[in-house]
């Protein structure tokens, strides 16, 4: 069989490759968040900044990050993470944090706290109250917004260059394996070089691998039809 006709199966393999990487990823999971704990870190940054002096008892910063925590590993709505977090927020305002809060998001500090005295006893808002209280929401929305897609961003990016790294790991152990010798003639040989490149193509294949080595076939036997 020619190279031409194997390079269906060529791609088929690496992209199998490609798609066990990835079910690596997924894996490593079980193991205290594993992949999921790329990208967090960005929306732990901008709630710490939203919730300082946020109070010891009751709606703490620590059950926020827990509950956004809990979303962001279990794979919840991104849309709906966003609003969980901005709820809470909101939720744990309080004429203690408002100081703090006003300042991050770039709001009258007295008036903010004012709103938040009134919320905790129950008063209804003065007109300018209410306007501020809005702006609040609105500051809130953008900053959580960036927050959560600069996370997913760093989360995808994150994942497909640790299922990089496993499908070069696997591709230079099976090289290892068919080449038969020595691990020390194996290094620097042709046959690394080429698992490390089997390994760097796996990924980008991964989702296209299928259609891809059936188009490839398809043309193939295309050819040797009009040839004939």
């Amino acid at each position: 069989m020619s190279v031409l006709q194997s390079l269906p199966q060529i791609i088929a393999a690496i992209g199998g490759l490609g798609t066990a990487a990835f079910g690596m990823v997924d894996a490593s999971k079980c193991f205290w968040g594993g992949a999921n704990r790329i990208g967090f870190r960005r929306i732990t940054v901008i709630v710490i900044e939203l919730t300082q002096g946020a109070p010891s008892t009751g709606l703490t910063r620590r059950k926020i990050l827990d509950n956004l925590r809990s979303n962001w590993y279990n794979g919840t709505d991104l849309a709906s993470q966003k609003s969980i977090a901005k709820s809470l927020i909101k939720q744990g305002l309080n004429p203690s944090n408002a100081h703090a809060l006003a300042r991050t998001a770039g709001l009258d500090p007295a008036l903010l706290q004012s709103v938040a005295t009134k919320i905790s006893g129950g008063i209804v808002l003065a007109p300018v109250e209410t306007d501020a209280y809005s702006r609040l929401d609105f500051t809130l929305t953008v900053l959580i917004d960036e927050a959560y897609q600069d996370a997913d961003q760093r989360y995808t990016n994150g994942t497909r260059m640790l299922a990089m790294f496993f499908a070069i790991l696997v591709a230079f152990v099976g090289g290892w394996c068919v080449q038969g010798g020595r691990f020390h003639d194996y290094l620097n040989s042709r046959e690394q070089w080429i698992a490390v490149l089997v390994g760097l193509l796996a990924t980008p294949l991964a989702p296209i691998a299928k259609d891809l080595s059936s188009a490839l076939a398809s043309a193939v036997n295309a050819m040797q039809l009009v040839r004939k």
